[in-house]
């Protein structure tokens, strides 16, 4: 079904009654209800009758041309305690021109079935029982211009760190000095990152939550390790491990990131390559006798894509290494075993946040943006 900005939601509800009808089996039935409201006065507007195996069952939709992550919180609040009393408690279908992943995400964890006319859809009933799953289009085929901020380059990358690094509440103002960026640009951000559901916007539009998952699953999107850093790969003869020790010593700004700083909060398997942050990546080099190497590698000097990757950084014998959360955006976007140790380093932080979590922005010492 083509997708249509402009349908109306009565078009909306015939398209989601004639794609249910061309995939339910011959002796299902599916049309538009015939029941009255919970309060009697008339027919609902927008729900679905669906009968199969003697059984039938009424099912509530919401129709939108928008619906955004945001929509998500909208919808489990009075508008979907409303849309059920209508139907007398029934399940609620989310119907649209398209629906975001991160959207079709939010609605299935909340067992909120939807469909779009691209072909995205969850659909599941317990009786009649019936699941359809099925995928569309990943990407808006008809995206209508907004002017949205993206989450691409180092200046985004800073403000999803601080984000996920340090507890909110803070204001725009508070956050934007925090962190060296202007306070509109900071305030675009997150108003993109409210319409997606990953942070939450107090009444004065500071940042009251945020969504530490979620906005790792952004980053990672949009970053790689190995690209964003200006990365340079050597052979240390003596080993990667050695090399780790032997940091202590150097007079060089640098922080592990990667395998061997994921390894120390949730351990895979033997990290192979030491990834570091270094300012003057030939003087390291030259100080550890490491060989340039294309292939074999078993060291990456990674040239900052931006400051952010020396804060809040933590120490250990001698070693410094970069914050949990950028070792795990570095490992999820990483090669090899990367990604899975980053899988684990998430897991970690999201159990153990009180741990690594600020509880407060610290005082602002950006200078100027860069």
């Amino acid at each position: 079904m083509p997708a249509n900005l402009a349908i109306s939601e009565n078009d909306l509800l015939e398209a989601a009654i004639a794609w249910l009808g061309d995939r339910l089996p011959a002796s299902w039935e599916v049309g538009k209800t015939n029941r009255q409201n919970i309060s009697g006065t008339g027919p609902l507007d927008l729900a679905i009758d669906l009968k199969g195996d003697n059984r039938y069952v009424t099912v509530a939709v919401e129709a939108k041309n928008n619906f955004s992550p945001r929509s998500v919180n909208l919808l489990l609040g009075s508008l979907g305690r409303t849309l059920r009393s209508l139907a007398g408690n029934a399940p609620i279908l989310v119907v649209a021109p398209w629906l975001s992943t991160r959207t079709q995400e939010l609605l299935r964890g909340e067992g909120i079935n939807y469909l779009d006319l691209t072909g995205n859809s969850w659909f599941r009933l317990d009786g009649p029982t019936l699941y359809i799953e099925t995928q569309g289009a990943r990407r808006d085929p008809t995206p209508a211009p907004r002017g949205r901020a993206t989450f691409n380059g180092p200046k985004a990358g800073r403000l999803v760190r601080t984000l996920i690094d340090i507890r909110p509440p803070y204001g725009v103002r508070e956050l934007a000095l925090a962190i060296g960026l202007t306070q509109g640009y900071v305030s675009r951000l997150l108003d993109t990152l409210e319409d997606e559901a990953l942070v939450r916007r107090s009444t004065n539009r500071g940042v009251e939550s945020a969504d530490i998952l979620g906005l790792i699953r952004l980053w990672a999107g949009t970053y790689d390790v190995f690209a964003a850093n200006k990365t340079t790969t050597f052979i240390a003869p003596a080993g990667p491990t050695r090399t780790l020790e032997r940091l202590a010593d150097s007079q060089q700004r640098t922080a592990v990131t990667g395998s061997f700083a994921a390894v120390r909060l949730a351990p895979v398997a033997g990290p192979s390559l030491l990834a570091l942050y270094c300012d003057d990546p030939a003087t390291i080099a030259s100080e550890f006798d490491l060989i340039p190497a294309d292939r074999g590698s078993n060291v990456a000097i990674l040239d900052p894509f931006d400051p952010v990757v020396w804060e809040r950084t933590s120490g250990e014998n001698g070693v410094t290494f970069a914050a949990p959360s950028q070792v795990a955006i570095d490992c999820l976007t990483g090669n090899g075993r990367m990604p899975a140790e980053g899988e684990a380093l998430v897991q970690w932080l999201v159990e153990n946040e009180d741990i690594w979590r600020l509880p407060r922005l610290p005082a602002a010492h950006w200078k100027e943006s860069p």
